[in-house]
Formats: structure tokens, sequence, C-alpha cells
């Protein structure tokens, strides 16, 4: 499961970064089920050119920590994960949302994506960058919270492992609107995720 918020989903005409992890898993022989309740970007469909790609993903534009909290027992009932792939946070920084409150409202998705499988691996992502100074300070202020929060949560048979999103992304080479990765900005996020899925997997 991708779960987040627009950066998860992509907009319509955008391939997401999805796609990109898509074509690496299933290119070195993995066989990969993407799961979610949705199944476009916003406002239409993504493109991706890979075939038989799965589009199903938890990536709903716009929304905060806590709105995706609200809902995960139902969606994570509904298509039960053993895999989670967390990018959250952005919106959160923008509504000027806490630190404290963010960190809390992530792990409690943890644990009631466990109530549904006890044993689910979750990657937490340290969010990618966006324009703006104050904000970004912001967003990696933040993102120094995911490994402490890591640690705590971190079970034998319910992983929490942090994958750095932040680190080399370039918001204005790497976003086509200071936020939203382009096409480079999706391949970076896609490697990030592969090479954490390849090495605990």
């Amino acid at each position: 499961m991708a779960l987040g918020d627009s950066i998860t989903q992509g907009a319509a005409g955008r391939a997401s970064y999805r796609c990109q992890l898509w074509r690496k898993l299933t290119k070195k022989g993995y066989r990969a089920d993407f799961v979610g309740t949705l199944s476009t970007g916003y406002l239409g469909e993504n493109t991706c050119s890979t075939v038989w790609f799965d589009r199903d993903h938890e990536g709903h534009w716009s929304y905060r920590a806590d709105q995706v909290l609200a809902n995960i027992s139902n969606w994570a009932a509904s298509t039960r994960p053993d895999l989670v792939l967390i990018h959250l946070g952005t919106n959160d920084t923008y509504h000027q949302q806490t630190e404290d409150s963010t960190v809390l409202e992530l792990e409690q998705i943890i644990d009631r994506l466990r109530v549904v499988n006890p044993r689910v691996k979750v990657f937490m992502a340290q969010i990618i960058p966006t324009a703006g100074a104050a904000l970004a300070l912001k967003l990696q202020s933040l993102n120094q919270r995911m490994p402490g929060l890591a640690a705590a949560k971190s079970t034998e048979d319910s992983p929490v492992y942090v994958v750095d999103q932040w680190t080399d992304f370039n918001p204005s080479t790497d976003t086509y609107d200071g936020v939203h990765p382009n096409l480079m900005g999706e391949e970076k996020m896609a490697e990030r995720w592969y090479q954490a899925i390849r090495e605990h997997l």
C-alpha cells in the first residue's frame, strides 16, 4: 500500500512515483500487488506507460495525517496490506499542525494497520522538501523525528523502517510546482522506496 497525500496520488497527466516503483519491482522479478481503495490520480488518470501497471493506491490529495488516521482502519480492512509505504506530513506542516500531533498520528496509523495485520512492514518516509525556506525548515524538523518514531514503534513482527526521501531531492529541479514531483522527482522517490524494499525483504 502506497499511503499518503497528493505526492503519492499524483495528478491527472502525471505518472506518480508508483509507476516507476512498479517498473523497478517487476523488472527485478518481484511479484507485487499494489493495494488501495483508489486507482486514479487527482482529477483523472495517472499516465504510466508500463505494461500491467497496478494502479491501486491510498494517496489522497491534500490529506493530513489526522485525515488518513480517521480512515485507515477501513482502508486497511478492505485491502489487508503486508507492506505500507507512508509519505505523510507535508499538508500537516502547511496547515500549522504541531510536530507532536503529526508524529502521534503517524504512530496511531501504524497501530491501526497492525490491528488488521500484526505483521505489517512499515516504510516511513522522511518526506521530500518543498520550495520555500521557512516551510522546508519545518519539514526538515519533522523528518528528524522519524528515526525516533521508527525506533519506538518497530517490533520484531512488525518492523518500521525509515526511508530518506529528503536528501538530494531538489524542489527546483525535481518538482513541477515546488511541491509535487516531476518525472525526475518521481524517479528519485521510486528508487529510494525500491532500495529500501530490496534491503528489507
